[in-house]
């Protein structure tokens, strides 16, 4: 039976850690990539964060836990996805149940924290002010001892305060590596897990700086912000190396992302392709159709956000509360325009979904399951194939792909009906209405990059071969591979594999049937809460 340490570096990528690996400038990392394994690890569709970590924790696809984003699209409204979101069970609630200690810190969709044999601390989607850890006083016997503990970013990035969001992202990623050593020795449990999210936030913002392809790559500003991103992973390769001196040597460590990163070029307005077809309609009242001629001819959430950024004002917006903010967002074209008894189809979500308005799913459905349905799913990917890249004139749309192909279970009839990916996730969709009257547009924000399909996966260890590959693994591999590695059996209904070709050991892979069926979750978030969260996501650009 082998202790397992996971370390998660969210949206890590192998076109960064192979060469600066190769460079000698992430020594741990490639110590272990070089005594282990590595390989690109591939994520879900949609690759975003929410159901990625939420497939990691669960071995199962997004049918059957039931997180297909951030949000959950209710009829162009939408509710914050958080621990209680996920309805299957999760590889921490499993090692518990079998009497295994588990720590785990700052995973994403983990507030509230639910209760384990060990500690929980909340991951990004986790209210600053909120009981974010299990135990409740887990960190007050740390107060004076470490700097406080930090749930999230205090600088969100605009050109001009590279230096001051470096040293914010170098912090936060400090004090989350001290806390993981201090907890790490206290807490020598069977299974710990750290994550560190400032490389993912970092990314948004600077890839600019590091891929010379980017079309808005200036020499000048490369040199000077660009080596900030390597020294961000040059810290949390570092600590992975502290970390690792702590084990026994027949401890795991697997180091692995969510995602992967590339260069973000364009966004798609697609629910203005869809009223541009006739599939999603607007409200005939005077006060509708005035806010869509005004958003024609400009007036429109960028321009706003633009006249705000000439003054200086942004980092102001968000103290302003969520209900006020909410009236002034009103006053632009929304989905409060749409009518719905006219409406097949809108897109709501990040990277790029739609939903066909159906009826039985829908607030307001007026999509007859069966034949209707395909007929309207053919007409928004026809409609999807005439868009056009706006520099080079080819088709934009890579893949339309049917949600029934990708997700099965309980829940994915709630799930997006179709996944859009836009030449190489290059382009992605607008998550809410639209941000201004173009189709195809230029971001509003100062994101740069943006998630790609594989992440990256490093294991070590005596049980892990040792340059050996592994064939196509997918992120809900990891937790039955796990579990077989620490001696316990594969619940049956994980859709993921044991990673056999990994492992040095051919022992029979135990399975057995998810006694406890579907996860009870524990606790809720407060308006207040939800509110907190949602003004992070947004700051976060995953909404907009």
């Amino acid at each position: 039976m082998s202790r397992v340490l996971v370390i998660g570096i969210d949206g890590a990528t192998f076109d960064l850690i192979t060469p600066w690996a190769e460079a000698g400038d992430l020594p741990n990392l490639a110590r272990m990539m070089a005594e282990g394994i590595h390989s690109p690890l591939e994520s879900t569709i949609p690759p975003v964060t929410a159901p990625a970590w939420s497939t990691f924790a669960t071995g199962v696809n997004l049918g059957k836990h039931g997180v297909f984003d951030f949000i959950r699209p209710i009829g162009g409204q939408f509710d914050l996805v958080n621990a209680t979101s996920i309805r299957a069970p999760t590889l921490w609630q499993i090692l518990s149940q079998a009497g295994r200690k588990v720590g785990t810190m700052n995973v994403p969709v983990t507030y509230p924290p639910q209760p384990v044999n060990g500690f929980a601390i909340g991951g990004m989607l986790s209210p600053v002010n909120g009981a974010f850890t299990y135990p409740a006083d887990l960190l007050d016997r740390y107060e004076g001892k470490l700097k406080p503990y930090r749930i999230a970013p205090h600088v969100q990035y605009k050109p001009g305060n590279e230096a001051e969001f470096t040293a914010d992202l170098l912090d936060l990623v400090e004090r989350r590596g001290e806390y993981a050593l201090q907890l790490l020795a206290d807490y020598p449990y069977d299974f710990l897990m750290f994550h560190f999210q400032a490389t993912d936030n970092m990314q948004h913002a600077f890839w600019k700086f590091v891929d010379s392809s980017h079309p808005r790559y200036d020499p000048q500003e490369a040199a000077r912000f660009g080596p900030a991103l390597k020294q961000l992973y040059q810290r949390v390769d570092d600590y992975i190396g502290r970390m690792s001196d702590r084990l026994d040597d027949d401890a795991t460590v697997i180091v692995m992302s969510d995602h992967g990163f590339g260069s973000l070029h364009y966004v798609v307005n697609v629910n203005l392709l869809l009223m541009d077809q006739g599939l999603l309609k607007l409200k005939k009242g005077a006060w509708t159709q005035l806010k869509a001629g005004l958003f024609r001819a400009g007036l429109t959430p960028a321009s706003f956000w633009h006249l705000i950024e000439r003054t200086g004002l942004q980092n102001y917006v968000w103290q302003v509360s969520k209900s006020t903010r909410n009236k002034v967002v009103g006053k632009f074209l929304s989905f409060d325009d749409v009518d719905w008894s006219q409406t097949v189809a809108y897109s709501i979500g990040h990277v790029g979904q739609v939903y066909i308005n159906l009826k039985g799913r829908e607030p307001e459905g007026v999509v007859e399951p069966g034949e209707q349905y395909e007929a309207v799913k053919q007409r928004v990917i026809d409609a999807l194939h005439q868009l056009r890249h706006p520099e080079t004139g080819q088709p934009l749309m890579d893949r339309v792909i049917p949600g029934d192909q990708i997700v099965h279970g309980p829940h994915a009839y709630r799930g997006p009906d179709l996944h859009l990916v836009m030449d190489g996730y290059q382009t992605i969709a607008f998550p809410l209405f639209a941000t201004d009257r173009h189709i195809v547009t230029r971001q509003i924000r100062g994101d740069s990059g943006c998630h790609r399909l594989h992440g990256v996966f490093i294991a070590q260890g005596p049980e892990i071969q040792r340059g050996k590959t592994v064939e196509n693994p997918h992120i809900m591999d990891l937790a039955p591979t796990i579990l077989h590695l620490m001696g316990l059996p594969v619940l049956d209904d994980m859709d993921g594999r044991v990673l056999t070709e990994a492992l040095t050991s051919d022992r029979p892979i135990k399975r057995q049937a998810n006694g406890a069926g579907e996860a009870k979750p524990h606790g809720e978030l407060s308006r207040e809460e939800e509110a907190e969260v949602e003004d992070r996501l947004r700051a976060l650009g995953y909404l907009g």
